[in-house]
């Protein structure tokens, strides 16, 4: 319990810190996991004596005294679901660091360690030490590294529950499921008062979008189940609330600060809002189209007239609820821009050389892909994966192409709920994410049915980024999609059930 309030403490050390400091710290944690990953492959190339290993020792020293300094306590690498995290803060990985966290990681597996504690000032002596017993391990197979004793770090594996700040007394599907309910059901009674003429509650919508960015990534795999609910899927609350769930998870994926979180998960939840005021004030008839998804693609498809009258109302309620300052203006922008047709460019819309902002992009990708698999009245859903596909294969006409690409790999090619069948006849679903950021084609699968065609009560969790020892090959690679519902497999109840 000691150990659980020390990281508490820790925690809240670092929600104290400034843009500058944060900013340090993002790089310092970086610099950790890439200076420890070059420290031991250069332990596997030269002496520990040569001068090749002077840099490596110096720069992992350095970059691990500064952190000792900064928390004033012990500081852990520890590796959870595929992630690092320093003091149960993810490591925000930039593009050059993927491949070193990916052989990191397997070095960590190998070794039988989830994390390295480090207690003191680190120099020249005390890594010798440790590098010297890792290379013992590796090419002597001399016991395990855990049974060489370094004063001033320990390595060790701890179960899930000793590093899980988010761990409820219950199971955490529990909490999660909760934001989600209460998101939905304050979402509904927003749209209402807004339709009503009443006030709407804004500073819940802001708790919502804190309280999803607050969920751990390791948690992610969990939250994006639930955007294939079936129950409330089509409705515009519901539309609004998975487009801001999808926004969220990408921006933690990309590394946004969280002010930026804020920004672009609110951007989100307002972006289709004018929809809910359409023919409020005249009563053409509207009301009960615009409050679903197919509703409002049917006006925009056959009521050229309406674009304009939702533009000019989601202005004038943005304006009336937030004030006018730069955080409205940027939801009025998303808002203005995400309802520009599916055939016509994003680009082009304003004089000289401006196109569709950041946000309006991430926000129009998730959008969409929660419109893909939203089944209609006169065609079925895409599945999860065909979504994913129909974004890439947009070519730049709506979607931007690099960050289409970005989303795809954050949702992953095969996005969590997707049943797949296996090369080896297998089946199973998707229930995470790829833990290779750069195959982002090889999810985690739960089995399902074996080779033989067998249900399976409790079938294992594999990972489809596993090869073969020595030979490279992959154990098992998706085949093929299928649809969930043709076997009697609803999502969210295979999650929450």
């Amino acid at each position: 319990m000691g150990e659980l309030q020390g990281l508490g403490n820790a925690l809240d050390f670092l929600s104290g810190l400034d843009n500058g400091q944060e900013q340090r710290f993002d790089q310092l944690s970086r610099g950790a996991v890439n200076h420890l990953f070059v420290l031991l492959r250069s332990a596997g190339m030269y002496d520990l004596q040569n001068d090749g290993m002077e840099r490596p020792f110096r720069q992992m020293a350095e970059t691990v005294n500064e952190l000792l300094q900064m928390f004033n306590e012990e500081v852990a690498l520890t590796l959870v679901d595929g992630n690092f995290f320093v003091n149960r803060r993810l490591v925000k990985l930039d593009f050059s660091t993927f491949q070193n966290v990916r052989y990191l990681r397997r070095i960590f597996e190998y070794l039988g360690i989830n994390e390295i504690l480090f207690t003191e000032a680190l120099d020249r002596d005390l890594l010798t030490r440790f590098v010297r017993a890792f290379v013992k391990v590796v090419r002597e197979s001399d016991g395990t590294i855990q049974d060489y004793p370094l004063t001033g770090l320990r390595l060790r594996w701890l179960d899930a529950g000793e590093f899980d700040e988010l761990r409820h007394e219950d199971d955490p599907r529990t909490h999660i499921l909760n934001v989600y309910a209460s998101g939905l059901l304050m979402l509904r009674q927003f749209v209402n008062d807004l339709r009503k003429g009443r006030s709407p509650r804004h500073a819940k919508v802001k708790r919502l979008c804190l309280e999803l960015i607050d969920i751990a990534p390791r948690h992610h795999n969990v939250l994006l189940a639930l955007i294939s609910l079936e129950a409330h899927k089509g409705n515009l609350f519901c539309h609004m609330l998975n487009t801001g769930v999808m926004a969220t998870v990408f921006g933690h994926r990309l590394g946004l600060k969280r002010e930026q979180l804020v920004d672009l998960g609110m951007a989100a939840f307002h972006h289709d809002l004018g929809w809910a005021l359409l023919g409020t004030l005249d009563g053409d008839g509207a009301d009960d189209l615009a409050l679903t998804m197919e509703g409002i693609n049917y006006i925009r498809d056959n009521r050229d007239t309406e674009m304009d009258r939702v533009r000019v109302k989601v202005a004038r309620s943005l304006v009336r609820l937030g004030g006018f300052n730069e955080l409205v203006i940027n939801r009025l922008i998303v808002a203005y821009e995400c309802q520009i047709p599916e055939d016509a460019p994003a680009r082009g819309l304003y004089y000289g050389e401006i196109d569709a902002s950041f946000m309006t992009n991430v926000v129009r990708m998730a959008s969409a892909y929660d419109e893909f698999t939203t089944p209609k009245a006169a065609q079925p859903a895409l599945l999860p994966d065909q979504a994913i596909k129909r974004i890439l294969d947009d070519g730049g006409q709506t979607f931007e192409v690099f960050l289409a690409k970005l989303f795809a790999n954050c949702i992953g090619a095969y996005p969590v709920g997707t049943m797949v069948e296996l090369d080896t006849t297998e089946i199973g679903l998707v229930v995470n994410l790829p833990r290779n950021p750069i195959n982002f084609h090889r999810p985690q699968v739960k089995l399902l049915i074996d080779r033989m065609g067998r249900p399976l009560d409790d079938g294992p969790i594999v990972d489809l980024d596993e090869t073969f020892r020595g030979g490279g090959k992959y154990v098992r690679t998706i085949e093929r999609t299928l649809d969930s519902r043709e076997y009697g497999v609803s999502i969210t109840r295979f999650f929450f059930g």
